[in-house]
């Protein structure tokens, strides 16, 4: 182990940077002119040097690199001259390959790859697998749970006579049963190995009556522990066996695909024949091997342009309004008797009886002071019924009466005295308001507002309602149709399942696309934390991580390994990769029994990010571990940090890196060295050359190392 002492660096400088360099270059001037100033020197003895890959005889010399830095012509003529490969830095992330919809997208990985071989250089592929630069918003997709809501509109399906098994109306073909499915009542579904025909196992719907103008809509959501495929085929239409979007992915096939998990069918049909009856028929017979299920409450079958049962009933909560006049007071009470325990009633400065705020009766036009305003939206155009649970403060007169406007209209007195008692009572009660002409409310679809202004201090206000139905509140108010919304989840197997998918999909994918052109790989990346166990996320949420052990466990490393070997041309070499492996025994130890049991492996590609406090400390031990896996060594992002731009800190660096070079050569065999690859050649802290692209004291040590191979 070599200690360095920042004492002898003007020894060092002179004896690395002139003597040294005689053993690479014999036209080296053996006489020094000492009155030249110690950087003319040292640039003088860098340009002797050869580029770098004239040096490096036996392995390969890489170095990382953008898509910019291959398009800089500085900096691609340095890569160029003195590298035989590149390493991208973000053009083979995931999130980068990967769109939101599950879509691949190789487009920034092909451009950098035929620019790298235009240049004469071959490209290192870094990486497949990885914990980050995932694209996160896809992945978490894959077998998660699904909610939906139930339908607005009436179902034509009776759920009854699925959920109790009788299938009564129903033509059942194949091993098909209702069993719960993670709580939810669900139609089995089982396809053995020997299904031959597509209706093997289906369910044939009973016959359903088509009103004039009708337009159904057909939905179910089917969980499917494998990919699997299915169709609906149809009777009363015009074409029984179309081609649809049944996925909503915007492509139409005679067929729908289900990955593994939960998969939302759903289609509109109106091309009806003039027999005046449908049904549908699932056909799931397609796939052996496969069981689905089909959760019982989300089939439904609803006639769009039948009757508007519910298509939008509309409850807001007094206390909510946007806007609040002063003397609007929100007052609290016990929740068995108002909506949510909050509601709005109209006090004049202390006063529930006073009528005059001041600035002029409640009944003035400018006066807001009494008045509350609640913005909401409408999804069906249509004529509404306008409820309200109100009360007054006193009986016979007490706060009995107000203003309404809806969308910024006049204010007008909604019905009163018509309302008789209901308005006069301290009960809470719910009445119907009218137009100014004693009518309902038509509403467009959008943005609406609904208005109250006290006419009397002293009335309280607890719930609004709209509706397109004739259903007449009562208690709290409740919608005729309640739609619900219902949460499918998955069982940790078809997760499981899912996820291994998935992955072996993407390392497929990669390598079918780039396999010819990319003739090494990093297939995982870092996956072990630094306990040496396998890494997981730990439940934080960070932007752009997938953490694969948290789904299917430390077995997601021999997998992708697995699929790379089996799709990857021959002769390809495939490493794994890890940081920290000079420092971190656990690690190293994972490291080592992971390769040492794996044939699909062929290297370890280390990691290593050192400064001149770390020095050389534990690489002898690493590479040592390492060399007696039999594997290939790969030694990538390789930097060495200086915190100042001097002379002495650059002497130092240089022997950093020279010492890197001969540890890796004298402690490997030369039969497993694969290369060596610079994180950051051109950079002030931790390059070979500068930001001006000049070469750096470092790159004589660097040299000097690569020089010493047999």
């Amino acid at each position: 182990m070599k200690i360095f002492n920042k004492k002898c660096i003007v020894f060092f400088v002179s004896a690395v940077a002139l003597f040294s360099c005689t053993k690479l270059d014999e036209e080296v001037g053996p006489r020094l002119e000492l009155e030249k100033p110690a950087s003319v020197v040292v640039d003088e003895m860098l340009s002797t040097y050869d580029v770098l890959k004239s040096y490096a005889n036996t392995f390969i010399l890489g170095a990382n690199a953008s898509s910019n830095d291959l398009s800089n012509f500085n900096m691609a003529t340095l890569l160029s001259t003195n590298f035989e490969q590149v390493t991208p830095l973000t053009a083979l992330n995931s999130n980068v390959i990967l769109a939101n919809d599950g879509a691949f997208d190789f487009t920034a990985i092909n451009s950098y790859v035929n620019t790298a071989l235009e240049k004469g250089l071959s490209v290192y592929g870094d990486a497949i697998i990885s914990n980050l630069n995932q694209n996160d918003t896809f992945l978490e997709t894959i077998a998660a749970p699904l909610t939906y809501s139930t339908p607005l509109y009436p179902n034509l399906v009776n759920l009854n006579s699925i959920e109790d098994g009788t299938f009564n109306g129903w033509e059942v073909n194949g091993d098909v049963s209702v069993e719960d499915y993670m709580g939810e009542p669900s139609v089995k579904i089982v396809n053995g190995a020997s299904v031959t025909t597509t209706d093997a196992t289906s369910l044939q719907s009973p016959v359903y009556t088509v009103d004039e103008n009708a337009r159904f809509e057909l939905t179910f959501y089917l969980l499917s522990t494998q990919v699997g495929e299915g169709r609906v085929i149809f009777s009363g239409l015009d074409n029984n066996e179309p081609e649809m979007d049944w996925t909503g992915d915007d492509s139409s096939s005679a067929t729908f695909t289900t990955r593994t998990g939960w998969n939302k069918i759903q289609v509109q049909i109106d091309d009806f024949d003039d027999s005046g009856e449908f049904s549908f028929k699932i056909e799931l017979g397609y796939t052996p091997d496969v069981t689905y299920f089909m959760n019982v409450q989300g089939l439904s079958l609803i006639n769009l342009n039948g009757l508007v049962e519910n298509p939008d009933e509309i409850f807001l909560e007094a206390e909510d309004a946007q806007q609040i006049g002063q003397w609007m007071v929100s007052e609290t009470g016990d929740e068995t008797s108002i909506s949510g325990g909050e509601t709005l009633v109209g006090i004049i400065n202390g006063d529930i009886e006073a009528d005059d705020t001041g600035g002029g009766l409640p009944s003035d036009p400018n006066n807001e002071d009494l008045q509350f305003t609640y913005t909401f939206d409408v999804k069906t155009s249509g004529t509404y019924n306008l409820w309200l649970r109100q009360k007054a403060y006193a009986a016979n007169g007490g706060g009995d009466s107000f203003f309404l406007s809806v969308d910024g209209a006049t204010y007008f007195v909604p019905g009163w005295p018509g309302w008789g008692d209901k308005s006069n009572t301290t009960n809470w009660t719910w009445i119907q308001l009218y137009t100014g002409e004693g009518n309902t409310f038509y509403l467009e679809e959008g943005e609406h507002t609904v208005s109250f202004r006290i006419r009397e201090g002293g009335h309280y206000f607890d719930r609004i309602y709209f509706t397109m139905t004739s259903n007449e509140p009562s208690g709290f108010g409740s919608p005729v149709i309640s739609q619900s919304e219902v949460t499918l989840e998955v069982s940790d197997n078809v997760r499981i399942t899912a996820v291994e998918k998935v992955l072996e999909d993407y390392v497929t994918h990669v390598l079918d696309s780039l396999g010819d052109n990319i003739n090494a790989w990093t297939v995982v990346k870092d996956p072990f934390a630094e306990d040496g166990n396998v890494a997981v996320s730990g439940g934080e949420d960070v932007e752009g991580s997938y953490y694969w052990a948290d789904y299917i466990g430390a077995d997601y490393i021999a997998q992708a390994f697995s699929t790379a070997k089996a799709n990857a041309p021959e002769g390809t070499k495939l490493f794994i990769s890890e940081t920290n492996l000079n420092t971190n025994p656990d690690k190293l130890d994972a490291i080592t029994s992971t390769v040492t049991d794996n044939l699909d492996i062929d290297g370890v590609a280390v990691s290593l990010n050192l400064d001149l406090e770390s020095g050389l400390v534990g690489l002898g031990d690493m590479f040592d571990a390492l060399a007696e896996t039999g594997k290939l060594i790969y030694i990538t992002d390789l930097r060495v940090v200086v915190s100042e731009h001097t002379s002495q800190e650059y002497a130092l660096q240089s022997e950093v890196y020279q010492e890197v070079v001969d540890l890796y050569q004298s402690k490997v065999p030369a039969a497993q060295q694969y290369g060596i690859s610079l994180s950051a050649p051109v950079s002030d802290n931790a390059g070979l050359w500068n930001s001006n692209y000049n070469r750096k004291h470092p790159y004589a040590g660097f040299a000097i190392g690569l020089s010493t191979q047999d």
